[in-house]
């Protein structure tokens, strides 16, 4: 096991590699997934992450960062708990808020320290979010940590928090997938299955009306191909491509919640979460013209997204579990990411 670590102007990058040839790149700018490498059918490393070649791009953006403290699209960027209303930034349509807005945990510096630990190793990070930032109330003390074992090609990210009072957290990771290694193939040519039979119906504005059953065009619990449906009325309207909500059939560490598969590096991935719900995204709204890491621009459908979560706004659908903690109830989850070669 080998642990490089490296310091880029305000925050820090920490590299680990395995004795099974996964290689994990994080840094402490929203403590972030910056690559993830693995074997492919050859043996050869590769990645299997979409990220920004420019450091001031990647700094300005979502790639493979930890959202918080909401995940996913507020409505009307306002919601109450016990009758106290937290007024959030308005960066979606104006009106609602995503992402928890420019200050959410994408662009906060965390603190961060290794742990050998056996059979695996933690990679934590740390950081404080006060009262009143971004319009959210409650003093939260956030923990995320990467834990990579050293002999299986697998890690898993616990989110951990506490708060001073009740209040709304919803902590995902949005790290942009291609399983063809170094961007061979698009991600819609890959193989996707997500153990979900219903899906959100959105509006316009990308805001959850209601949860319904998958029909033909949105359905993953048999896999098949992201690309067969990809321009339906059905998947294009709004999104333009899939962006969607999925809530899962059921969730736990022995349930497989998402599997993504490319037949040209026979690289599979498969994901298990004590989350409810997944959110796919097909890189359906690409940066045209960016470049990324590896030289190649950003393009439709080139990668999957795959962010395991709450439900979005879950907190005025009437969801009790939509991610409130307290003093009395601290925030955990986990997700989990296996890599194999099939």
């Amino acid at each position: 096991m080998k642990i490089k670590k490296s310091k880029i102007n305000d925050y820090a990058n920490i590299t680990v590699e395995n004795d099974s040839g996964m290689e994990l790149a994080l840094c402490t700018l929203g403590a972030a997934i910056r690559d993830i490498k693995v074997p492919d059918k050859n043996g050869e490393s590769v990645s299997v992450t979409l990220c920004p070649a420019s450091e001031e791009t990647f700094r300005a953006s979502y790639y493979g960062k930890t959202i918080g403290r909401t995940a996913g699209r507020i409505k009307n960027a306002a919601f109450s708990i016990d009758g106290k209303t937290a007024t959030l930034e308005k960066n979606n349509h104006g009106q609602d808020n995503l992402h928890g807005g420019k200050t959410g945990f994408h662009s906060k510096i965390f603190d961060c320290e290794t742990c050998d630990c056996g059979e695996h190793v933690d990679v934590v990070f740390k950081c404080f979010s006060p009262d009143g930032e971004g319009g959210y109330f409650g003093n939260v003390n956030v923990t995320v940590t990467y834990r990579v074992w050293k002999k299986e090609n697998k890690f898993r990210i616990l989110y951990d928090a506490t708060s001073d009072t009740k209040t709304l957290l919803n902590l995902t990771n949005h790290v942009y997938l291609n399983m063809s290694g170094n961007l061979r193939e698009k991600a819609s040519e890959h193989t996707l299955f997500i153990n979900a039979p219903k899906v959100a119906k959105l509006n316009e504005r990308l805001i959850i009306e209601d949860i319904i059953p998958v029909s033909r065009e949105m359905d993953f619990t048999a896999p098949h191909a992201i690309g067969d449906y990809i321009e339906s009325e059905e998947a294009q309207r709004y999104t333009r491509g899939y962006d969607h909500p999925y809530f899962l059939a059921e969730s736990g560490m022995d349930k497989t919640a998402c599997a993504l598969y490319s037949r040209h590096s026979k690289i599979a991935l498969e994901m298990f979460t004590t989350y409810p719900c997944a959110v796919f995204y097909a890189n359906s709204c690409p940066h045209e013209g960016m470049e990324l890491v590896g030289g190649k621009q950003d393009e439709k459908y080139l990668a999957a997204c795959l962010e395991c979560e709450y439900h979005p706004d879950g907190i005025h659908n009437g969801i009790a579990d939509c991610g409130i903690t307290s003093p009395e109830n601290p925030y955990h989850a986990e997700v989990e990411y296996r890599f194999s070669v099939r």
